[in-house]
């Protein structure tokens, strides 16, 4: 190999920062570089280390040593460590490598240091190294500069000496060269810390490896360092424990390393144990969570029970204080173990040691006001030991061990208990018991736990062969669809036999034998209820219209039934199903659901169905109902029966004539009617409409009449008279209200002469006074003349009651609209 450039120094000032810089050596601030200057590979820095405080100046490098100038040592306070760490806790450049600074002679002003490549060769003051050492080191360190590690591991193979190849291992940190060191644990001999090395070669960060390097080397600072820039604070954690570091170990795991927290305090722990610090090795088990166990040895290790006792006191931990009752029990002190179970709350523990004392009772107690199924079986399990079977039964019960429990009853003949027993009981248990029962010949009891462990059919079976029927009466209503039909039938056939049809009905609904259900409902009057009947028909149409036929016919059949039952909403339900929305209507109305009326007319579209409604709603208090009036109009106008509508509106007419003598709305109502009537068309409709203008007319002469009464009194009057006149105006005007009108102006004016006679000829036509005209008038009038007030003939519904339309001779109104709402019996075609 070629012969490697010796290296160049240059000292000055170090750098405030930049790649590669030094930092500044405390004291001085001064640092010495050493470089290679090489044609090949240009310059290479080879090493830097920081000038003790008494360095001042480089004078010169000879290998293998630089020689500085500096203060005498009279002058020099301390020389100082270059390899004391700065401010930022970090050692100096070249700090790690150790090598000292030396005088030339005691009083030189003159010191010198080993160049890094040649620490760990023996020299004596003063002595050089031969030349092949020195060529080899400077080319080994030459050629790891560059890189080439070929020509670095030959430059040194003939090299013995095992402190060179520590120095060369110590270069390797510096370097980062781990298959290099590795080479020169090798030639140093040093087998642990080269197998140390190669284990760490599983691990990802390349630091974690040289670090492992550096405490083989005893470089322990710089393997911290290592672990905390890639960030292995577990290993640091451990690295600090190893040198005996817990305060720094503890902070790291805290801060860093949080998932090894509790084994470090353990860790702690144990080595305060060994030191014999008892009190702070107790401190740190309990921070590791471990005091439960750890703490009763340390303190049974050293003898010290008095101790371990406060301290179980004092922690008042329900394991510790579970582990002294046992502690105290192993020692045969009872009385304290009992004590300190109690505190645990330990049930179980204090029924066994009461049990061992014989003081079953006291147990008993206890156990009887604790809910600990251990304690109930551990107490069982004693009395049945000394044969008390009813106490262990009880016992038993209380931990649910139920078999256990049957199994004792059955020994004894415990029938009773049993049978208690079993009713709480699994399935399982329930059936072996009801086996029990039907072999002694219990039957009722094995068939109410056979039904309780799911063997209805095998209860029922029982109750046939033994003719218990006040049990199958029972079992009837746990029945369900998914029972076997045969049993349902069977059932069923039971019931009808004794006159118990709705429990039989239910059966062959669920058997699925809805035609002979339906049958029974009809035949005996069995209330269907909506699951029933939804269950025989369904709720979707069938796809094969032979069955949706049948299922049609069901539905019809239903809702006849229904009907006649007086559940009208299912009848009405049905007849929809069915398709027929007509009857469905009809069962509505005698339900006298307004709002369920509405509805369904609104959603039906049919005219028949609107008139029904229309005709049901003028039942109803319209008057003082908006809705309901509005509805009607509205049915009728839908329904397209405009004489329907007129008739509705001559009836509103009369009603605000006869209740409220309201002739403005009535002749408002009138008006509707004959617009109602322009609409439809025919002879009879004509004839009808010519007789409501004429209505009309004779209205609006009587309001005018009643509007000029105080403008033009003489015209009221002539009015008034003309319209006694009318042939027809018993159909258009109460005649009584006419005459009241004249007779209360009159009145008004003191002509009490004219207001008697026209009194005098509403007697004469038979019209009752007290309708229209105030008593106290009547006799004011009549004192006035000097006469006696008339006596009113018998009310009656003759001419001169002046009644309007319809009330004597009967027409259209009151047959259309007088019966509205009435559906006969026989309006159904399926009755």
């Amino acid at each position: 190999a070629a012969s490697a450039p010796a290296p160049a120094a240059a000292n000055g000032s170090a750098p405030g920062g930049g790649a590669g810089a030094a930092s500044p050596a405390p004291g001085t601030g001064l640092e010495v570089t050493t470089l290679f200057a090489t044609s090949d590979h240009g310059i290479k820095m080879q090493d830097n280390f920081a000038l003790p405080k008494h360095a001042e100046s480089l004078l010169a490098l000879t290998c293998p040593r630089i020689y500085f100038a500096g203060l005498p040592p009279a002058l020099a306070v301390d020389d100082g460590d270059p390899d004391e760490e700065d401010g930022d806790g970090q050692r100096a450049t070249g700090s790690s490598d150790d090598i000292p600074f030396e005088r030339v002679s005691p009083e030189c002003r003159v010191s010198n240091r080993l160049m890094r490549d040649f620490a760990g060769v023996e020299l004596a003051r003063g002595a050089t190294v031969d030349k092949a050492l020195r060529e080899a080191l400077l080319a080994f360190s030459y050629h790891l500069t560059i890189g080439n590690m070929d020509e670095a591991y030959r430059a040194v193979l003939a090299i013995k000496s095992s402190s060179v190849w520590r120095n060369m291992a110590k270069m390797c940190v510096k370097t980062r060269r781990v298959d290099v060191a590795e080479v020169c644990l090798g030639n140093m001999g040093d087998a642990r810390g080269a197998l140390a090395v190669r284990d760490t070669a599983s691990e990802r960060e390349p630091e974690a490896r040289i670090a492992m390097l550096a405490i083989q080397l005893g470089m322990i600072e710089d393997a911290a360092r290592l672990y905390a820039s890639c960030g292995r604070y577990d290993l640091l954690n451990r690295l600090h424990q190893s040198e005996g570091k817990w305060e720094e170990a503890i902070a790291i795991a805290k801060e860093k390393d949080r998932i090894h927290l509790t084994s470090t305090y353990y860790e702690h722990a144990k080595h305060l144990e060994a030191t014999g610090d008892l009190e702070g090795a107790v401190a740190a088990f309990e921070r590791a969570g471990t005091h439960r166990t750890d703490v009763p040895r340390l303190y049974l290790n050293k003898g010290r029970l008095e101790d371990l006792k406060a301290y179980v006191d004092r922690a008042g931990d329900a394991e510790l204080v579970k582990w002294w009752a046992r502690y105290c029990e192993s020692a045969g002190d009872l009385h304290s173990a009992l004590t300190y179970y109690e505190r645990a709350d330990d049930y179980l523990a204090r029924v066994r040691v009461l049990c061992f004392q014989n003081r079953l009772d006291d147990a008993a107690e206890l156990t009887n006001t604790s809910s600990d199924l251990a304690a109930a079986y551990h107490l069982a399990r004693q009395y049945e030991a000394r044969d008390m079977a009813r106490e262990a039964i009880h016992f038993f019960t209380r931990a649910q061990r139920y078999n256990q429990a049957a199994r004792l009853a059955r020994e004894h003949g415990l029938t009773a208990e049993l049978q208690t027993l079993s009713l709480q009981a699994p399935a399982d248990m329930q059936e072996d018991a009801a086996k029990f029962f039907e072999e002694r010949g219990q039957l009722d009891k094995a068939v109410q736990l056979y039904t309780k462990a799911g063997h209805t059919q095998h209860a029922i079976e029982l109750c046939f062969r033994h003719n218990l029927f006040d049990q199958l009466r029972d079992l009837a209503d746990t029945l369900g669809p998914d029972a076997d039909p045969r049993v349902l039938a069977q059932c069923a056939e039971f019931f009808l036999d004794h006159g118990q049809f709705d429990k039989a009905v239910t059966l062959h609904v669920h058997a699925g034998d809805y035609g002979k259900a339906l049958d029974l409902c009809v035949l005996h009057n069995i209330p269907i209820t909506e699951e029933m009947a939804d269950r025989m028909c369904g709720t979707t149409k069938l796809e094969d219209p032979s069955d949706e036929r049948r299922r049609i016919e069901t539905l019809l059949k239903i809702a006849k039934c229904a009907k006649r039952q007086g559940a009208y909403h299912l009848g009405a339900k049905k007849y929809t199903q069915a398709g027929d929305k007509v009857k469905a209507m009809k069962c509505l109305l005698r339900s006298g659901d307004t709002d369920k009326i509405i509805f369904f007319a609104d959603v039906s579209r049919s005219k028949e169905i609107w008139i029904l409604g229309a005709n049901y709603l003028q039942n109803l208090d319209w008057h003082s109902t908006p809705k309901v009036l509005k509805k009607i109009v509205e049915f009728y106008k839908k329904a397209k029966a405009p004489e329907s509508l007129a008739g509705f509106y001559e009836a509103c007419a009369k009603e605000e004539v006869d209740e409220y003598r309201d002739y403005d709305k009535a002749l408002d109502a009138l008006r509707e009617a004959l617009k109602a009537m322009e609409l439809a068309r025919g002879t009879a409709t004509s004839e009808r409409a010519s007789v409501l203008q004429n209505r009309i007319s004779l209205v609006e002469r009587f309001v005018a009449a009643r509007r000029v009464v105080k403008m033009d009194p003489q015209a009221m009057v002539d009015t008034c008279n003309s319209l006694l006149n009318e042939p027809d105006i018993n159909d258009a005007i109460r005649v009584g209200d006419i005459f009241a009108l004249m007779i209360e102006w009159f009145a008004s004016q003191s002509d009490y002469g004219q207001a008697h006679q026209l009194i005098e000829k509403m007697h004469g036509r038979g019209i009752e006074l007290a309708p229209y005209l105030d008593a106290e008038l009547i006799d004011t009038v009549y004192r006035s003349v000097g006469a006696n007030a008339p006596v009113d003939p018998v009310p009656g519904r003759g001419a001169g009651n002046g009644a309007m339309a319809g009330e004597e001779d009967g027409d259209d109104i009151d047959d259309e609209v007088g019966q509205v709402g009435v559906i006969d019996d026989d309006d159904d075609d399926d009755e």
